[in-house]
């Protein structure tokens, strides 16, 4: 994990950072539910990819109780075999760790459960229902006022901005989210706004929306077309409500349901794209969305070994890799169009 968390004995979190800049990026990653839903799994904290007002009133949650030193190797069993990320906390100098995995549903935790590997000693299985209650205080207590790039800041429902000094981004997080405390919503945010300096953009798409925090920034940058998407009916209805807490008009970005994976998405080429999404879609998705930018391609959801394989994927379909970023954990990819 990016900034691994512990859970103290008097209930406190302090991280363990592992980042080249270390206090930079001190949240971990996302957790992504097997059905897509996602939400950052750090104790301060989605980007992309949970909310009190999120209609989901609950998910299913697999908790495992095993010795430290096999954390990160069951962890990397859970990402491999699963597709999902766990969350692993531990309290500091002690001999074992708590992982949590997340589902859409009870029913789902349990089935997992009875298909763990049976090659590491676990103490403790447990399968339980987590509420959106939960997630409601969770949020409250962790996730507050963030200052992003030269000019952003992610600002929680129930906090004020400070003042309007910088482009305040009002964020309502919860089960389907990005709030910029994770390296990759983070990393997708300052490139956006490079991108829109640099470039100028006209349109801008963004793939696996979540949040829809990336598309309701480029809109404050003022992008004036804004393409915006994801697979999951939730998480479209929760981008509109969250666009219309920054005071963004209906119609001013275009929310629509689509799978990068299929058909019927790419609605028009724009010149930014932005796709926080994990590597294997990434790859296999990589044509569809080099033919959709026409300038800039901004990457991420990646694990920082899984880089190259990337970077390799569009830059066989003719792209230009300009800048690739990471915390240790996760990475970036910014991709460029050739000049002719």
């Amino acid at each position: 994990m990016a900034g691994r968390c512990f859970i103290s004995l008097e209930g406190k979190t302090v991280y363990r950072s592992q980042e080249k800049d270390k206090g930079k990026y001190p949240n971990g990653p996302k957790c992504q539910l097997e059905g897509g839903k996602k939400f950052p799994l750090t104790l301060n904290p989605m980007g992309q990819g949970g909310y009190t007002s999120i209609q989901m009133k609950s998910c299913g949650q697999l908790e495992v109780v095993l010795a430290t030193q096999d954390a990160e190797s069951f962890c990397e069993w859970i990402r491999e075999s699963w597709g999902v990320e766990p969350v692993s906390m531990e309290q500091p100098h002690g001999n074992q760790a708590v992982v949590k995995v997340f589902f859409d549903t009870l029913a789902q935790a349990q089935a997992r459960r009875r298909k763990l590997p049976p090659q590491f000693a676990l103490s403790s299985v447990q399968t339980m229902v987590c509420r959106e209650e939960q997630w409601t205080t969770f949020w409250r207590h962790h996730f507050h006022t963030q200052d992003i790039g030269r000019r952003l800041r992610t600002v929680p429902v129930w906090e004020t901005p400070p003042d309007r000094k910088r482009i305040n981004l009002r964020i309502d997080p919860g089960l389907s989210f990005g709030t910029g405390g994770h390296f990759t919503t983070r990393f997708c945010l300052e490139e956006l706004e490079r991108a829109c300096a640099d470039l100028k953009p006209r349109s801008m798409l963004d793939a696996g929306t979540g949040s829809g925090i990336l598309a309701i920034a480029a809109a404050k940058l003022g992008v004036g077309t804004i393409d915006a998407f994801d697979y999951d009916p939730v998480c479209v209805e929760k981008c509109a409500e969250n666009a219309a807490l920054n005071r963004l008009g209906r119609g001013r970005i275009r929310f629509y349901l689509g799978d990068v994976l299929k058909d019927g998405w790419q609605r028009r080429p724009a010149d930014v794209v932005c796709a926080n999404i994990l590597t294997n879609i990434l790859i296999e998705a990589a044509p569809a969305l080099w033919r959709a930018t026409k300038k800039r391609l901004i990457l991420t959801g990646i694990r920082e070994f899984e880089g190259d394989s990337v970077a390799d994927a569009f830059v066989a379909n003719g792209a230009r890799e300009v800048l690739r970023d990471g915390d240790g954990e996760w990475c970036g990819i910014v991709l460029d169009r050739p000049k002719a």
